[in-house]
């Protein structure tokens, strides 16, 4: 687990799209990019459950399986995301946890798989 004082200071250091998830599978923030990318705003993205934006994602399982990835730091995973007009894009996704404060939150880094390089 990693520790940081506030996601948003982390959030800048990396060229992939970066959103962190709260324990219930929701969007607690999102960089830039990752907005650009879906296609919202930060206030419209901020929330929306993971099961929104990944087309591959089952609600009712999916903090389950991050817990499995996660014990077997089998972090990375393919997936399809989707953005706010609907259309959808290939991507890697790495999730890792992070403690901010008393708060648990997993980081994930959005890979787009479309894009060459």
């Amino acid at each position: 687990m990693r520790k940081s004082g506030h996601f948003k200071a982390s959030a800048g250091s990396k060229r992939d799209p970066l959103f962190y998830l709260d324990g219930n599978g929701r969007v607690a923030y999102a960089d830039e990019r990752c907005c650009s990318n879906l296609g919202y705003a930060r206030e419209e993205l901020v929330a929306h459950a993971m099961a929104d934006l990944d087309v591959l994602t089952d609600p009712d399982k999916f903090m389950t399986m991050v817990e499995l990835h996660l014990r077997s730091q089998e972090s990375r995973f393919e997936s399809v995301a989707r953005r706010k007009d609907g259309t959808t894009f290939p991507v890697e996704i790495n999730i890792t946890d992070e403690s901010h404060g008393n708060r648990m939150l997993l980081r994930c880094e959005l890979h787009d798989m479309s894009e060459a390089g």
